[in-house]
Order: structure tokens, then C-alpha cells, then sequence
């Protein structure tokens, strides 16, 4: 059904330019990535049936959307969480080796900016090595194998579906109207995390990302490369946001 409508909605954008709402562009994007997984997935439900248990224990990432339960799709986040905590912590334990890099600095946007001015071309995701793409791959729960242009394309991707979306959270003015498992799909997706997190804080979070990558009229233009807002994801996996004080630390 989800297949159906999608495309129905994308022959409407593409014969009456039709604009897509939020939940619109969701729904395709979802029915996208469950159809190049619907293939292989096929295939072992009819070969091998009694193996997709142990597919959506060690492989989760094959199986189709709507063939997984709430508590399946909670065993994945928290399993990358726990992936996740692994590389911030290493990630702090470096950074505390070098002098004027912290937390905090990427939790003022002002801050975040001036980072990005500084060090924003060392971010481009083509200046990046095949190790770390994968780490950030891994990082944002896509998959992270393959070659450095896979990864590096991956991650573009990625970042790229982000945008559009961040778009219309934007447009919509959304974020507050988003369910708590809306919410939590859309923080996971940015590399915020939804595990035993506070939904306010998880909110202020959305909205802080969506301040950085959707600056208004009042706000710089400062354009903040994928790598390094994947990089601070790092940073402030654990963060507590604060509304509006983030929007004006110096």
C-alpha cells in the first residue's frame, strides 16, 4: 500500500508539480529504501523462512520497516547507541588532549559557526579518509562498508535526504507537532539519540540542528559543511539543550 501511494504522489510531482508535504516525502523516502530491501528479503523468507529471526537479531538493516515491531526497532537504537557511546567517549578522551575544543563549543551556535568558518574545508566530506567516513557512517546508522567514494556517496546521501527533510520540518513548522516516535525517528536520523531521552530535550535537540542547518534572515549565513555536523554529533550525543540560550552564547 505505502509502494502504491508513493507512487502516486511521485507521478503527481512529476505530471502537476505537486509539492510535497512532510509526511508526503517520508512515506517515499521509506518506500525507497524498504523496496531495495524487499528483494533480498524475499528471497530468504522463501528459501530460508526460519532464518529471519536471526536476520532481525544480527542484520535488522535488511529487513523491511513494516515488517518490524515497535520493541525490534527499539533493540536496534539501542544497539547503536551503544556503538555510538563507544565513539564519543573516544572521541572526548581526544579532544581533551587539545586545548580550546569542547562540548560546549558546539553547543552555541555562534561558536558552531566559527568553527565552521575556520575549519570547515578540513569537514569536506572529500577531504576525509576512508576510516573516519566510516565511522561517521556508522555513526549516523548507515551502513559502513565498502571503498572511501561508497562511503563518501553514502554520506552525501544521506546528509542530502536530511536537508530536504530539515526543509520541511522548517516550512511546517513541525517540530512541535511531531509524535514521540516521529520525534525519535527524526533525532536517530540525525544522530541524536532517543534512548531513555527526555522528549523536551529531544525536541530543543531537533530544533538546535535544524538552527544550524536552516539559517534564517536572523541568523548568519553560515554554511556548516555534513562532516563536521556529523563530527559534532559526537560531541553532543549526551547534550542537554537549552532553547533559546544556545541561539545566542558567544
Amino acid at each position: 500500500m505505502n509502494n502504491k501511494t508513493a507512487k502516486a504522489l511521485l507521478q503527481r510531482v512529476a505530471t502537476e508539480g505537486y509539492e510535497l508535504d512532510r509526511s508526503e516525502f517520508q512515506l517515499i523516502h521509506q518506500s525507497k529504501k524498504d523496496m531495495v530491501k524487499l528483494i533480498p528479503f524475499g528471497f530468504i523468507f522463501m528459501i530460508l523462512p526460519e532464518s529471519i529471526p536471526l536476520f532481525v537479531i544480527y542484520a535488522p538493516g535488511m529487513i523491511p520497516s513494516t515488517c518490524l515491531t515497535e520493541k525490534q526497532i527499539h533493540k536496534q537504537r539501542e544497539k547503536l547507541d551503544k556503538a555510538r557511546q563507544k565513539m564519543t567517549a573516544n572521541v572526548l578522551r581526544s579532544a581533551a588532549q587539545i586545548e580550546g575544543i569542547s562540548p560546549e563549543d558546539f553547543l552555541s551556535r555562534v561558536k558552531f559557526q566559527k568553527i565552521a568558518k575556520h575549519y570547515g574545508y578540513d569537514f569536506d566530506l572529500s577531504r576525509i579518509d576512508r576510516r573516519h567516513l566510516s565511522s561517521y557512517c556508522r555513526f549516523m546508522g548507515i551502513n559502513d562498508y565498502g571503498l572511501q567514494f561508497m562511503l563518501k556517496n553514502r554520506l552525501e546521501k544521506h546528509m542530502k535526504y536530511l536537508d530536504q527533510d530539515d526543509k520541511l520540518l522548517v516550512k511546517g513548522n513541525y517540530v512541535d507537532e511531531l509524535g514521540v516516535n516521529e520525534l525519535k525517528h527524526a533525532v536517530e536520523e540525525r544522530g541524536m539519540r532517543s534512548i531513555d531521552e527526555d522528549e523536551e530535550n529531544m525536541r530543543r535537540g531537533l530544533k538546535y540542528w535544524l538552527s544550524l542547518t536552516q539559517p534564517t534572515a536572523n541568523s548568519p549565513d553560515v554554511i556548516i559543511p555534513p562532516g563536521l555536523l556529523v563530527f559534532s554529533r559526537m560531541f553532543l550525543l549526551n547534550a542537554e539543550y537549552h532553547g533559546k540560550q544556545q541561539q545566542s552564547n558567544a
